[in-house]
């Protein structure tokens, strides 16, 4: 079976594997070619132009595919992945990402369990050589299209209704080059920081929405949070990092658990401390577009 194929569609137990990309090619043909048999359709959305080869590789694999103006993040363009999306389960993967084989043997096992409606799936850490986590963390990487929520700024996660289960099976995730790395921070960290600062700024009802069930409007909290935070931007990454800490020390071991509470907590202090400067000097500077989804922060962002 193709992966555009009509057969499948919208059956029990069908799978839409969704994922949103820009200018790939290096990564995506790995991608696409492990989900070859155990899905019934791709739906690939590119953000903004492609200007290299992704897009006749993923027409090579049957893709429905779609062109989107450029956003500079995933999250807004998987809303509408996820609305074109025809099966009752969707997998939601990036290009740097792949089924192992212990995953495409489960994968149709995991769909048939009808008492569920998602499932959390480990995803552990790599830094362009090897992985350094072990345990996690996790990624909500498949769900039921009819229970799935999103808000689509960046980072944002999906709200999924429970039952949501955890398996030990991997969605393998390995980019070319090390997520935590002070290049990155100052480089792809700040672009999403920016990013991310404008969104919280912009009014709720320009973003883009799948499903919703929350808010019609941004929590007090946050509204205090962009009024406060050129008194917080400081302040807010000891706290960030000792909440992630306490939160994560289960999962990691102490010197990943140090690691990666570090990075949220670095990245937290550039999102207030952009607030700020866009809040108060309605400074504005372009963020270039590089690869749309911000693999190396996994946890819902402070709101």
């Amino acid at each position: 079976m193709t992966a555009t194929s009509e057969q499948g569609r919208g059956k029990r137990g069908s799978i839409s594997a969704c994922l949103v990309v820009r200018n790939e090619e290096a990564m995506i043909e790995r991608c696409l070619a492990s989900l070859a048999g155990v899905v019934e359709e791709i739906i690939l959305v590119h953000d903004g132009e492609c200007e290299d080869r992704t897009l006749e590789i993923a027409a090579s694999h049957g893709c429905r595919i779609y062109t989107r103006p450029l956003v500079g993040h995933a999250e807004a363009s998987t809303v509408f992945a996820y609305e074109q999306a025809r099966c009752e389960w969707i997998l939601t993967l990036d290009a740097d990402e792949f089924l192992g084989e212990p995953l495409r043997a489960g994968l149709k096992e995991l769909v048939a369990d009808e008492s569920v409606n998602g499932y959390e799936l480990l995803w552990r850490m790599w830094d362009g050589r090897r992985y350094f986590t072990e345990n996690g963390p996790y990624k909500l990487g498949l769900f039921r299209r009819a229970s799935v929520h999103m808000l689509g700024m960046i980072h944002g996660a999906e709200d999924v209704d429970p039952p949501i289960v955890k398996v030990q099976l991997q969605l393998e995730h390995r980019p070319q080059y090390n997520n935590l790395a002070f290049g990155t921070v100052v480089t792809k960290w700040r672009r999403w920081a920016r990013i991310n600062a404008k969104e919280f700024l912009a009014p709720f009802a320009e973003l883009p929405k799948y499903n919703w069930h929350g808010e019609s409007d941004w929590p007090a909290r946050r509204r205090l949070l962009n009024r406060l935070a050129p008194l917080l931007f400081l302040p807010y990454v000891p706290v960030v990092f000792a909440v992630n800490l306490a939160r994560e020390r289960d999962v990691y071991s102490w010197r990943e658990n140090l690691r990666m509470s570090a990075g949220q907590a670095i990245y937290a202090g550039m999102v207030q401390f952009y607030v700020a400067k866009y809040m108060y000097l309605g400074v504005e500077d372009s963020a270039a577009a590089e690869s749309p989804r911000p693999g190396a922060i996994s946890s819902r962002p402070p709101r």
